[in-house]
């Protein structure tokens, strides 16, 4: 990168300065191991590389009066072992455990994550289920607060200026009552890009043995990750059985098919989108272990 300036701040009241210099041709560099790649890939350098390594601040796994906030900076490895992810936000600390390699795991972030706006990013999916908020400073040294979902824009896209930072991504800690999971399938058994990834978020009524509360997100089908509606109305209220489990894995293999009509991969989605929706259900333990009848 012979052309490219490197500015490397100590601190946010440094990245704020730094950002004000920041051109449509900038990139921040946190773990790096999506921006390296894709620079020699694709032949391009950006005029300017914001490191946020020494940004120490953004840093940081917080229960703040039932909001569970994460660093920008937090990286994979840091996610699969936090207590307080693992407790109040399980699909997270699953999604990030099955993310590349132990070594990539090691540097990646969760805001590098989000800020490359893969449809296949595993953290984004179980984000996108927990109803996650992301957190930015421009270079003005405003800060604002919107959906995650507001975000993704498309495949390597988002809505952040290229003056804006991420610095947090928050959200409602799950309690007691509530049960999640994520699943993905890929081309191998382990570091492996996802074909299709899923995350539930679900309160479930032990009382009454009903699914009173429901959260799906899908990852790696369509332009980003999103959450799905129709599934969510399909299962709220509905006793927790083989029945209903039958009725969301047939809701997931619509949603794929909603999602990427016409796509080539559509038949091999849509029948892994069958086997997935059992493995996230039954790792729920709502009921007995079910198992899809393959037609």
């Amino acid at each position: 990168m012979p052309n490219a300036e490197l500015l490397m701040p100590g601190g946010l009241r440094e990245l704020t300065a730094a950002l004000q210099r920041a051109t449509p041709s900038s990139r921040l560099l946190a773990g790096g191991t999506d921006l390296i790649r894709s620079m020699h890939r694709d032949h391009w350098e950006p005029d300017l590389l914001i490191d946020l390594s020494g940004v120490r601040e953004l840093d940081f796994v917080r229960l703040e009066t039932g909001t569970l906030r994460i660093g920008s900076m937090t990286t994979f490895a840091e996610l699969q072992a936090d207590p307080l992810i693992r407790r109040h936000g399980r699909c997270l600390a699953e999604a990030a455990g099955q993310v590349g390699s132990a070594q990539i795991r090691n540097v990646a972030t969760v805001g590098g994550n989000i800020a490359n706006a893969s449809p296949c990013a595993d953290s984004v999916t179980a984000l996108v289920a927990l109803g996650a908020d992301v957190r930015t400073i421009d270079g003005g040294g405003r800060s604002a607060t919107r959906p995650l979902e507001q975000i993704l824009v498309g495949s390597g896209r988002t809505s952040l200026a290229p003056d804006e930072a991420i610095t947090e991504v928050s959200f409602a800690a799950l309690g007691a009552d509530q049960r999640t999971t994520f699943a993905k399938i890929g081309s191998r058994s382990t570091v492996t890009v996802a074909r299709l990834s899923m995350a539930l978020v679900v309160k479930y009524d032990a009382g009454a043995g009903t699914v009173s509360e429901a959260r799906v997100g899908l990852g790696a089908v369509g332009e980003a990750a999103f959450r799905d509606a129709r599934l969510e109305e399909l299962l709220e209220g509905r006793p927790a059985n083989e029945e209903s489990a039958r009725l969301f894995a047939d809701g997931c293999m619509d949603a794929v098919r909603r999602a990427i009509p016409g796509r080539y991969s559509l038949p091999y989605k849509q029948r892994a989108a069958l086997g997935l929706a059992y493995d996230a259900w039954n790792a729920l333990e709502l009921c007995p272990p079910c198992e899809p009848v393959w037609g």
